[in-house]
């Protein structure tokens, strides 16, 4: 399978549409999803809403790891997928928000970074597999399909 879960995460502001961004994160997280939401406070101490999306069961997080689409996987690739993950075997990507709600995905870049959806995918790779290679392998299986 190569994903053991993923957990995609956005903080909204209070001037923001919870219901819109819901909505679009539902989307890309796709079946199998659970939403939750929290009120909190950011660092300046404003108003704050996280809207988390958890996907818990491995075909769940493949699924919604291929809901990415062809353009965003061929530009993980061509960036380099090793600065995307950790020590602990986790993919850590970031999708601009606006394009998001659009019904689109697309990397964000720059101060797109501040706002945007962040996602978490847990690698499934055992003793003498290298995480890059099973990140690799599964883009390019959902690129040939």
């Amino acid at each position: 399978m190569s994903l053991h879960s993923a957990v995609w995460r956005v903080h909204c502001s209070a001037v923001d549409d919870i219901a819109l961004i819901e909505s679009a994160l539902a989307w890309l997280a796709g079946d199998g999803v659970e939403l939750t939401r929290e009120k909190n406070k950011s660092y300046h101490g404003a108003p704050q809403l996280i809207l988390e999306a958890s996907i818990t069961k491995k075909r769940d997080a493949r699924d919604a790891f291929v809901r990415l689409g062809k353009q965003t996987l061929e530009e993980l690739l061509h960036d380099g997928i090793s600065s995307h993950i950790d020590e602990n075997k986790i993919l850590h990507l970031r999708i601009d928000i606006d394009d998001l709600v659009q019904g689109r995905v697309r990397m964000a870049r720059g101060v797109e970074r501040k706002m945007a959806a962040k996602g978490r995918f847990k690698i499934e790779s055992y003793p003498g597999e290298k995480p890059e290679t099973v990140i690799v392998n599964l883009i390019e299986e959902c690129l040939e399909s």
